[in-house]
């Protein structure tokens, strides 16, 4: 949790605050796969050489040797199904970034596809199946391929290339005098070019080599690209994209080569720019963003699967982590991106290994502890992960204060290496498909890095649910994450609404502005109390996440407590605790035994000092992050003996009658005083 800090503040950071993997944490719509384009794709290009060289040897078998046409047919017919590919990447310009790459390639593939069209004619029609995917046949020129009795299917894949004749012809004086021309000069050379194979007695190789394997190619196409992805689906692309396309997954070790990733054609649908071999990592990375709007999706053999069947069926139940079992290690992780928040903060990303990515799955509201040795002395401190919980993001924010927190807004650098422990923390707001409700978030400063991995989670997962934040700080350049808490409010269309406080400046009070409010001066009780007779009405709202300085965190409190807010619906954390003069006289030195990881340390306390600070003076690697009572990363169970904490921020009413305590602010009472730190 990052803390306030007015000192030697950074120049201003200029230029937008979010990041290219920030802002695709937060996009509203279709997820950004965010993959990049080639400027002339390298696997297209070699799927194109190679039909190409197939074509030449199957040519030269019907030719050059007496070989079987059941033998050449289905070679030339793999021809035209590959060629397909290339064409169609070229038509989406997924060929490459070049345009003269799109351009040449599908103009070299189309002839072993549909020599008697254009490429511009080709590219027409299939956008418009793009635009109007699962609308009517006059409308959707591949809906021909499923509309009809089932048994007309068959003659409907094998005639689909008439269909399109049929579409574009009515639309042809619509069209660019240049594909029009382009398109007579095809149809011309084709019919010339049958002609010349009938008058000199080739109308057989002409057959074997084009004619039947092109139409058996067709036929597949119309098969694999059309009816598998969009029949029975009642959506269309402009009432749901998401929902007007399918999945098929299962056998991917022969469907996804076979079928050149077309077992994935939801995801060139919604990203259809992207090159075809990339469909499954587009997947991959917004996987539970498309499983969140109920994507159709169907198994090898025909089921049809839920979002809940799939995640049981892919081993994705648990979409949050639960608790470790075995006591989380330190580890190692690179710094990906640096990034200023204001002038005196900044955000700080990280790579993740893709042995360590279930380690470090978080629950929105959790925090990671980073380590650094100073001159032999250990120093933790504790950051919450400000991203959502359903991006593929891991990221903390640091305002500077102290020597651990300057080094980490001053020093770091992306390529840095960081000693990291797990995600820890019982701060969260575990979202549920299909849940309604209205949260409500209060905070102050760096207390918004909790928060902001709630709101956008919840709001992203909870589809119905709403989002109001109350965030104070002393001036717009000074609240963090400013320019994404104004993407999220956009992008959730009226389901955050964000009240800034601003203690510095004067800004006109504007309720109901389209997604953001500004009031002058703190978050006052005397102000809460107003909203709650409103909007925030205690009956109105499902539950309250507050993260601030003590005061803040204490005063509202009593003030949801005055209004019958129940206090199980409450829950906070601070990022600052004013502990004062210790007032335990009972404190007594004593033997300290811990049991740590299924091991038992042992160390002598003073009495003057907490348990933590004993086990740690003894060298026992006992867990620990913020040492304030905040946390709650010291929490253990008393087994033996007596003590008293002194402060508690973290533990709630049921664990301390349990016999949990903080060990960062627990003194035994007696002589003998034995924790388990596992329990």
């Amino acid at each position: 949790m990052a803390v306030l800090d007015r000192e030697n503040p950074l120049p201003d950071p200029s230029g937008p605050v979010l990041s290219e993997a920030e802002a695709r944490a937060v996009r509203r719509g279709v997820p950004d796969p965010g993959i990049p384009l080639a400027r002339a794709s390298a696997p297209t290009v070699v799927l194109f050489l190679a039909s190409l060289v197939l074509w030449v040897f199957a040519t030269w078998l019907v030719l050059g040797t007496e070989t079987s046409a059941w033998l050449t047919i289905p070679l030339h017919a793999v021809v035209t199904f590959t060629m397909f590919t290339v064409l169609h990447e070229a038509t989406h310009h997924a060929a490459g970034r070049w345009t003269w790459v799109n351009e040449v390639l599908g103009r070299l593939s189309l002839p072993f596809v549909a020599s008697y069209v254009s490429f511009g004619a080709i590219r027409y029609i299939h956008i418009e199946h793009h635009r109007n995917t699962n609308e009517d046949i006059g409308t959707d020129p591949d809906a021909w391929t499923s509309h009809g009795p089932w048994w007309q299917l068959p003659y409907r894949w094998l005639t689909i290339d008439a269909w399109y004749v049929r579409f574009y012809v009515p639309r042809m004086p619509r069209r660019p005098r240049g594909e029009s021309w382009e398109t007579v000069v095809m149809v011309t050379l084709s019919l010339a070019g049958a002609c010349a194979a009938i008058a000199t007695g080739h109308l057989w190789e002409l057959a074997v080599i084009y004619l039947i394997p092109q139409r058996i190619g067709l036929a597949v196409l119309a098969w694999w690209f059309d009816w598998l992805p969009h029949h029975g689906l009642p959506e269309t692309a402009a009432q749901n994209r998401f929902r007007a396309t399918r999945m098929r997954v299962g056998m991917e070790w022969l469907l996804t080569p076979v079928m050149l990733y077309q077992n994935y054609h939801l995801v060139h649908h919604l990203h259809p720019a992207i090159p075809f071999y990339r469909y499954v990592q587009a997947w991959r990375r917004n996987q539970e963003a498309y499983l969140d709007r109920d994507v159709p999706i169907l198994t090898a053999w025909g089921r049809e699967l839920t979002a809940s069947e799939y995640r049981a069926w892919r081993r994705l139940t648990d979409s949050f982590p639960s608790e470790p079992s075995a006591r989380p290690e330190f580890h190692r992780l690179t710094v990906s991106e640096v990034r200023p928040l204001t002038a005196d903060s900044v955000s700080i990303s990280f790579d993740v290994p893709a042995e360590l990515r279930a380690d470090f799955r978080f629950r929105p509201g959790q925090h990671l502890t980073l380590r650094r040795f100073v001159n032999g002395a250990e120093l933790r401190r504790t950051y919450s992960i400000c991203a959502s919980a359903s991006s593929d993001l891991l990221r903390i924010a640091v305002k500077r204060i102290g020597e651990f927190s300057g080094y980490l807004t001053e020093q770091v650098r992306a390529g840095d290496v960081l000693e990291v422990l797990p995600p820890a923390g019982r701060f969260t707001l575990e979202p549920l498909p299909g849940n309604a409700k209205h949260y409500v978030g209060i905070a102050a400063g760096s207390g918004i890095t909790p928060i902001i991995s709630m709101l956008s989670t919840a709001l992203a997962v909870e589809e119905e649910s709403r989002f109001t934040l109350l965030y104070g700080n002393r001036t717009s350049t000074s609240t963090m994450f400013r320019d994404e808490l104004e993407m999220l409010a956009r992008q959730f269309e009226g389901r955050l609404r964000i009240i800034h406080f601003h203690t510095g400046e004067r800004t006109e009070f504007r309720p109901g502005s389209h997604f953001e409010e500004r009031v002058d001066g703190r978050i006052t009780t005397e102000r809460l109390a107003e909203l709650l007779g409103g909007a925030l009405s205690p009956a109105k709202v499902d539950a309250w996440y507050l993260c601030g300085p003590q005061a803040l965190i204490e005063d509202t409190r009593a003030l949801l407590d005055e209004h019958g807010v129940a206090s199980g619906t409450v829950h906070f954390e601070l990022f600052r605790t004013e502990s004062g003069q210790s007032t335990m006289e009972g404190a007594v030195a004593a033997t300290i035994t811990a049991t740590i990881g299924g091991k038992l340390a042992t160390a002598d306390g003073t009495g003057q000092e907490s348990v933590l600070e004993s086990l740690l003076r003894a060298g026992v690697d006992a867990p620990y992050a913020c040492m304030g009572g905040a946390c709650g990363t010291c929490r253990a169970k008393v087994v033996r003996g007596t003590g008293e904490m002194e402060l508690n921020y973290a533990l709630s009413d049921d664990e301390v009658a349990a016999g949990y305590v903080l060990t960062c602010q627990t003194r035994p009472t007696s002589d003998r005083f034995d924790v388990d730190y596992d329990a």
